[in-house]
């Protein structure tokens, strides 16, 4: 597993050590559907623990504070008398990152570009308890976040839209954009049209984007590296940097000047 390297790299020998020995608990009717060996759950586990004790010494939001929702039933993994996921710990890195972003500012409303089935939204949505967000998508990730969110949010904090939608939205309406792993799964046309998008939207506010270094798409044979993306040039870099653990990631950051 990739993330062993990456967190065993940045981890302390004593965390190491710790997550090495401590029992896991490898049997039971949540790991019933998955076809893992027990070599192969008990690195699963291993692998998690490292990346959540990375995390907490790098997670000033207390996003890790945060409960890990039951819906789909995530991996058994417990630690320290908890459910723990690698996902939870990935938005975690990803909220603080884009709250170095903001340096202070509490966006009102967000615009999420590939949200998956909402895992960073959902870190994103405590983190900024008055905050709106705004999920575009394709189908059948959109429908998987709306159940996802809807089930543990107030709809009123809620829209959901299809990229053709997505057009509607107003100049300036966005504090903050977010495009997580999905702006390299697209042809560079499409790249254009969100950065485009972006620009209209989040006037004043922030854009954060994680993507791969390098993609080659498997349908379309295209490769697009993320400094090939076409950033307008208006916009302020606040940092441009391997993303922390999954370093085949870059993230980055800009201000966008206000229209």
């Amino acid at each position: 597993m990739a993330c062993v390297g990456a967190a065993n790299f940045h981890s302390t020998p004593l965390a190491i050590l710790r997550c090495l020995f401590t029992p896991a608990r490898l049997y039971g009717p949540s790991w019933h559907a998955v076809p893992w060996t027990r070599r192969e759950r008990w690195l699963y586990v291993f692998a998690v623990r490292l990346l959540w004790e990375y995390t907490r010494r790098h997670d000033e939001l207390g996003v890790l504070s945060l409960p890990e929702p039951q819906l789909g039933n995530p991996l058994p993994v417990q630690w320290d008398g908890r459910l723990i996921s690698q996902d939870l710990a990935n938005s975690a890195l990803e909220a603080n990152a884009i709250a170095r972003a903001l340096d202070g500012a509490s966006p009102g409303s967000i615009v999420e570009v590939g949200a998956g089935y909402g895992r960073t939204a959902y870190a994103l949505l405590k983190v900024f308890p008055k905050a709106t967000h705004t999920v575009v998508d394709i189908e059948p990730a959109l429908t998987i976040s709306r159940w996802y969110l809807t089930s543990l949010f107030p709809g009123a904090r809620l829209r959901f839209l299809q990229p053709e939608e997505a057009q509607r939205l107003r100049e300036g309406s966005a504090d903050l954009v977010v495009s997580i792993s999905s702006l390299h799964e697209m042809r560079r046309d499409q790249v254009q049209a969100y950065l485009d998008l972006f620009d209209r939207i989040a006037g004043g506010g922030v854009v954060y984007l994680k993507q791969w270094e390098r993609w080659t798409n498997p349908v379309d044979g295209v490769t697009l590296a993320f400094d090939e993306y076409p950033v307008p040039t208006g916009w302020r870099s606040v940092f441009d940097e391997v993303a922390p653990v999954q370093t085949n990631f870059r993230h980055a950051a800009w201000r966008v000047p206000s229209a």
